[in-house]
């Protein structure tokens, strides 16, 4: 963070009071931006997260519908594999919807990251007017 040189040698009469709102409205600014940034890469790391517990679920799956179907041409009892393939649904479900909240909740950190922006910029356009 950059602070505002306060000179106390100089007069106060030779203190810009528009470059030092210039600056800290600059200032702010890049400091959202960067917390922007930070959102978007929590945002597509937890999608490459998300993506790689996806794939590792659907791998169980095709594993146990493997052995299911094997276990039905060997005339075998295949409800403990059935309950496998239950079990792996219900915590792929889970995983969606834990995805889902957490992108809804830094999506909503962006927007208002966003609107921060937008507010600087436009009260730079209201100060020069």
């Amino acid at each position: 963070m950059e602070y505002f040189d306060y000179d106390l040698e100089t007069p106060a009469k030779d203190f810009d009071v528009e470059e030092f709102l210039r600056r800290s409205e600059e200032n702010a600014e890049q400091r959202l931006e960067e917390e922007l940034e930070r959102i978007e890469k929590q945002l597509d790391d937890r999608q490459q997260l998300f993506e790689d517990a996806r794939d590792e679920l659907e791998s169980k799956i095709e594993l146990y519908l493997e052995r299911l179907e094997t276990a039905y041409r060997t005339r075998g009892s295949p409800e403990e594999l059935k309950q496998l393939i239950d079990e792996v649904y219900q915590e792929l479900r889970r995983e969606k919807l834990k995805h889902w909240r957490d992108k809804q909740e830094l999506e909503t950190e962006r927007r208002e990251i966003l609107r921060e922006i937008n507010e600087l910029e436009h009260s730079d356009v209201e100060h020069l007017l």
